[in-house]
């Protein structure tokens, strides 16, 4: 199972104006750009204008594994827990970033480039904190 990066409050530059930021910022205060801390982009348009969320625990994949393995049920909701997903703000593809094997694959030209596709998005999930 690949592993998932999980963003932290550890200081890095912003990916627009460079400027310190901490990684878990949803906009860079200095000049607004989305997910500054972050360094990916979309896999399916190549844009650099998105915004991140971070998955909870999964309250329905806990009661339906509770429905079929009774206590051990609740365990199954913490799978994928903090789990960073980036959401493209023109195309609205969502992406998984900093998965190693998709990274260091022989298409990426840089390391962070892009992760692997999820899902495509018809809203911006409100944890997002989306500036429109």
């Amino acid at each position: 199972m690949a592993k998932f990066y999980k963003v932290g409050d550890k200081d890095t530059a912003c990916r627009t104006c460079g400027r310190p930021v901490a990684e878990n910022a949803h906009h860079c205060p200095h000049c607004g750009s989305g997910a500054p801390g972050i360094y990916s982009r979309c896999p399916k348009c190549h844009g650099e204008n998105y915004v991140y969320h971070q998955y909870g625990f999964a309250i329905i994949r806990a009661l339906l594994v509770t429905c079929i393995l009774g206590p051990l049920g609740p365990i199954f909701g913490f799978i994928g827990y903090k789990r960073t997903e980036c959401i493209c703000l023109d195309c609205r593809q969502g992406w998984f970033p900093f998965l190693p094997e998709e990274q260091l694959g022989r298409f990426n030209t840089y390391y962070g480039e892009e992760g692997r596709m999820s899902r495509r998005f018809k809203h911006i999930p409100a944890n997002c904190f989306d500036k429109a």
